[in-house]
């Protein structure tokens, strides 16, 4: 276990792959993360409430005047958001695309060290499109070092919608390993939701909760019963309240003293074994943490929270008091409707996790969570005084969470706005915990009777002290992407018109097997659905991007042959061998070296176009 290398209480205006990578290996016990969802639409911050004022602004300005930023181009190669930049008004881009927001190295690096992600990767592409598997790449690269940074026993927790969460949850199970994946939560983000007439209305997101490995902190609380349920179950009574009998088993059979007959009860003939659970165990005095299943029981059953019928009627069960509430389920959903229905309160059942409504935390951010939220997930998944990392913290809500709960924290955003709402949140007199500091000199600021939250900019990032060649267990070692490149050149022409343009010059037909779409009467319709663009030339052997290297082939095909790596030409002499022509033969097929010709006449075009030059 590596020594957290980072400024406690640190807030890190930057690219958060930067960051990460500067983290060292297993140094962080949870991470919390509330990242973009891929909803193809740009969100704004110029709503917070208050409005920004001038000295706020001006302060985000002098950071990046100190941080040798001084004009939205050296932000952006950076890697961070220039304030109030026209495009994003100070708020974040949801929009992705495979050749302007993903790195050639990372999807190198996949394909060659995580080939099981790379399939997610490629699958979506096929399905959903460029821009959300462009988005799950974008994604891959960061969970992969969060994977790295997390301690053997962390907890990660994603917040995601219906948007792109099925594919996070894939692209989760290759990263974590699917035995680490532990809980699919529904948060319920609002009251109604009327979006539309033809469907039922949105009003949940999804938080999936991983684990690194087997053995990870995990203490989830309770929320008080209804007064309905408690009157009509927990019928029986001793001195230390209503309580109901519930099983003391689980399922599966084990060979350990779990497993072994107790009070004249063999759990194994029913296919079970003991299983003591946490509303109890923790009656266990700190003497007992030694003992074994049998020794527990022994004791619990002296002090009377164990009922075993009589005459061997039955296994013996265990008494669920009242007090105890039940335990957080994976429905986190405030209940509008049941005022007045609790046992011990008059309040709605998990208020704790109730949505933002105006008046309350909200400053504007669309996307903004309720600290109830994060305090919930930290207090389940960590213990007081471990580290917890929010690397896509934009509202703040984590870092304050884990301050109040006594946690380390450090937080990641790409956006100067962040330290803006962290100072302001830290200000509320509901939530006063810690002075903030401007100071950017990498050294945590004392600051009257409260520790102080610092600020630092991208080029004052945790020092690494753990060799890159150590790794993260059952992970190969990421190499850095080159200095400050964070993007593939685009196109000289857009894919779409570069997909109609290559269809055009084939009549509408796939370049790999004659596959087109047609109509009953075997009419060709003239339309690029269903036709996806490859490389005639693979990357992998530095195939151009742009035209001159591009064709149009039918969906099976194009995964066949990405999976390949091989010259289209050679590709279709094999489909040709293996019987998979839609036309009679090759020759049926568009002629390679004229497209080329006809490719490379409109490259010069668009080029001229682009460069006001004269063809």
């Amino acid at each position: 276990m590596a020594e957290f290398n980072a400024v406690n209480r640190g807030v890190y205006i930057a690219d958060n792959l930067d960051f990460l990578r500067a983290l060292n290996d297993r140094c962080v016990d949870l991470v919390c993360i509330d990242p973009p969802f891929a909803k193809n639409d740009t969100f704004t911050a110029d709503r917070l409430r208050p409005p920004l004022s001038e000295p706020e602004l001006e302060t985000e300005f002098a950071l990046l005047r100190r941080w040798g930023i001084n004009s939205e181009e050296e932000a952006r190669e950076c890697g961070i958001v220039w304030p109030e930049s026209a495009e994003l008004k100070g708020g974040y881009k949801d929009i992705w695309s495979w050749e302007k927001d993903v790195h050639e190295v990372w999807v190198k690096e996949i394909e060659q060290y995580h080939p099981g992600i790379h399939v997610v990767i490629e699958a979506t592409r096929l399905v959903q499109g460029d821009s959300t598997a462009a988005y799950l790449c974008y994604m891959a690269v960061r969970l992969l070092e969060i994977h790295r940074v997390l301690k053997d026993t962390g907890s990660f927790y994603l917040h995601c919608d219906h948007t792109a969460g099925a594919y996070l949850r894939q692209l989760l199970d290759g990263v974590f390993g699917k035995d680490n994946f532990r809980n699919e939560i529904v948060w319920r983000r609002t009251n109604a939701h009327n979006k539309t007439s033809k469907q039922y209305g949105p009003i949940h997101d999804t938080i999936l909760f991983y684990s690194k490995g087997n053995r990870f902190h995990f203490n989830p609380g309770t929320v008080p019963l209804m007064r309905e349920y408690v009157k009509e179950w927990f019928t029986g009574k001793d001195e230390r309240g209503s309580y109901r009998t519930n099983m003391l088993t689980g399922s599966g059979t084990r060979t350990g003293s779990s497993g072994q007959p107790w009070h004249g009860f063999d759990p194994t003939s029913v296919g079970r074994h003991w299983a003591i659970p946490a509303s109890i165990r923790s009656l266990i005095p700190p003497e007992g943490k030694d003992w074994n299943t049998q020794q527990m029981l022994d004791f619990l059953y002296d002090i009377g929270v164990i009922y075993i019928p009589r005459n061997g009627a039955g296994q013996p069960k265990y008494k669920q008091y009242v007090g105890g509430g039940i335990p957080y389920q994976d429905i986190w959903a405030y209940q509008p409707y049941t005022k007045g229905t609790l046992y011990e309160s008059e309040e709605s059942l998990d208020e704790d996790v109730k949505w933002l409504e105006h008046g309350q935390e909200k400053l504007g951010y669309p996307t903004q969570k309720p600290i109830a939220l994060a305090e919930r997930i930290i207090e389940s998944s960590s213990n007081p005084g471990d580290v917890v990392l929010d690397c896509f913290a934009g509202c703040a809500y984590v870092g304050v969470a884990a301050e109040r709960l006594g946690r380390q924290w450090i937080a990641c955003d790409i956006n100067p706005r962040a330290w803006t709402v962290f100072k302001r949140q830290f200000a509320k007199p509901s939530l006063h915990l810690l002075d903030c500091s401007e100071e950017t000199a990498g050294q945590q600021v004392m600051g009257g009777v409260s520790p102080a939250a610092t600020v630092h900019g991208p080029n004052e990032l945790p020092a690494r002290t753990t060799p890159e060649e150590e790794g993260a267990p059952n992970l190969p070692r990421h190499k850095a992407a080159p200095e400050r490149k964070y993007k593939v050149p685009a196109s000289l022409i857009p894919e779409p018109e570069m997909l109609r343009i290559l269809l055009e010059m084939s009549d509408y037909k796939a370049w790999c097997c004659g596959y087109a779409n047609r109509m009953p009467d075997g009419r060709i319709v003239r339309t690029t659905r269903n036709f996806h663009l490859d490389h005639i030339d693979p990357k992998s052997k530095e195939g151009s991007n742009d035209i001159q290297n591009r064709a149009p082939l039918c969906p099976y095909h194009n995964v066949s042959k990405n999976n390949r790596r091989i010259h289209l030409d050679d590709y279709r002499k094999e489909i040709a061998d293996a019987g998979e022509m839609l036309v009679h033969s090759t020759g049926e097929l568009i002629h390679l070296p004229e497209a080329l010709q006809k490719a490379m006449q409109i490259y010069a075009e668009a080029w001229a176009r682009r460069n006001g030059v004269g063809v």
